[in-house]
């Protein structure tokens, strides 16, 4: 089975990546920040990922969110009412910091410090290259 992704001009290094962890992870290792613009269930899916890496303390960068003509105003509606049932650690909601516009929000993540604790101990992960895998569980 042949795949194509159709790209349009390319600005900067072009990577190819074997798989979407790879590609997640390669992204983590270089990017200063992260930010999702409105797309679909891929870009929504990598939101997460870069929020829960955050939460887990494998990185301390900051996660952006532009949120044009209120694109993303029920999925933060949702994370806030996860907060409010117990479901999302309220320490951890300022992982995500949203704006209408580039200019507001790359102001909010130049401002950006980390002001929550990992909800687990980061002696329970093995970070390399900010892959990561559970570490074995300790003996006696």
């Amino acid at each position: 089975m042949t795949t194509t992704q159709i790209l349009g001009e390319s600005v900067g290094e072009v990577k190819v990546v074997s798989d979407m962890h790879e590609r997640k992870a390669e992204m983590a290792r270089r990017s200063e920040a992260f930010i999702a613009l409105p797309g679909g269930y891929g870009t929504m899916e990598e939101l997460l990922e870069m929020i829960t890496w955050s939460q887990l303390g494998i990185h301390n960068k900051p996660v952006g969110l532009l949120n044009v003509d209120g694109y993303y105003d029920t999925l933060l509606a949702l994370f806030d009412k996860g907060a409010r049932e117990g479901f999302i650690n309220p320490d951890c909601t300022h992982i995500l910091v949203s704006a209408p516009t580039a200019t507001e929000l790359l102001t909010k993540m130049e401002e950006y410090t980390r002001s929550h604790q990992e909800v687990a101990p980061t002696t329970s992960w093995e970070i390399s290259d900010l892959g990561y895998t559970k570490a074995p569980p300790a003996d006696g």
